[in-house]
């Protein structure tokens, strides 16, 4: 995302933290990133996940797309359009699915296999 910004001219490689959106990307690479690294490598559940892969997936969803969009809107409306269809594809790809909630099919196969194990 962070290059193709850089390919539309939006971001200026030159000026590495001109834009929240690339604080923000920084933090995720730099700071949560780390967390979840040195917490996998040090077998540290606790720094893999909660303080580290919660907080990428956290800040990635909540903080990065919107900056990217946000960015892009200051570039022109053709590239906030074009954003915003970029992203809604890559939160189609099933590895994020997740985030838009289950399904009713995939709730009734849940509660079945609950039901089915628990005896409920």
């Amino acid at each position: 995302m962070m290059n193709a910004l850089t390919e539309d001219k939006i971001l200026n490689p030159n000026s590495p933290f001109e834009h929240e959106v690339q604080w923000i990307f920084w933090e995720l690479w730099h700071h949560e990133g780390r967390r979840a690294r040195h917490g996998a490598s040090m077998m540290g559940p606790d720094y893999t996940h909660w303080h580290g892969l919660y907080e990428v997936a956290k800040h990635y969803y909540m903080k990065f797309l919107p900056a990217v969009i946000k960015v892009a809107a200051r570039k022109s409306e053709e590239m906030k359009s074009k954003y915003e269809q970029k992203i809604e594809e890559l939160l189609n790809q099933e590895e994020h699915l997740w985030i838009k909630g289950l399904s009713e099919e995939e709730i009734n196969v849940l509660k079945s296999a609950y039901k089915n194990r628990y005896d409920e």
